[in-house]
């Protein structure tokens, strides 16, 4: 799969580009495998992401929430983690990370495992407060609340620190 995504030069792919096979890549069925998605996922957006000196377009915005809301799990390995790992993040990074962290770590119906818990706190450490809204605040305290990992009161101290 790394092989074919080089030949294809998927990293090169203007904005429109992303965002037409991503949306051909969400509706195959059956699903893509979750090393096939991690994969897809490094390819597409991390070097993408990681280049950016301001906020990214709204086709990058709308490419990559879609691509994570299905598929959750290999976006936050393949992206979501180096992003964090990444020296030197800025805030368009970090908005990026706003953006997606929605439909990708904290949708309700979605039960937030140790491995998510992790990548949210160290999300939250390493935000500055102007870069969260009230409303993203108030929707991880609310899913927070609802589940029972021995995490939760770390990143419960850490929201309420971006109040501060």
């Amino acid at each position: 799969m790394e092989l074919l995504c080089v030949q294809l030069q998927l990293p090169q792919l203007s904005a429109a580009g992303l965002l037409q096979l991503c949306t051909w890549l969400l509706a195959l069925s059956p699903d893509l495998s979750f090393s096939s998605a991690t994969v897809l996922t490094r390819s597409l957006f991390l070097e993408r992401i990681l280049s950016l000196t301001s906020s990214a377009s709204q086709l990058l915005r709308t490419a990559l929430t879609s691509f994570c809301a299905k598929y959750t799990y290999p976006v936050c390995s393949a992206l979501l983690i180096p992003l964090l790992q990444a020296p030197g993040i800025g805030p368009a990074q970090t908005e990026l990370l706003c953006v997606c962290r929605t439909p990708c770590c904290l949708h309700s119906h979605l039960s937030l495992r140790e491995e998510t818990f992790l990548v949210l706190q160290s999300l939250l450490e390493r935000l500055p407060p102007p870069q969260i809204t009230e409303a993203q605040k108030l929707d991880l305290a609310m899913v927070l609340e609802s589940n029972t990992t021995f995490l939760r009161k770390s990143l419960q101290a850490s929201l309420k620190h971006l109040g501060h």
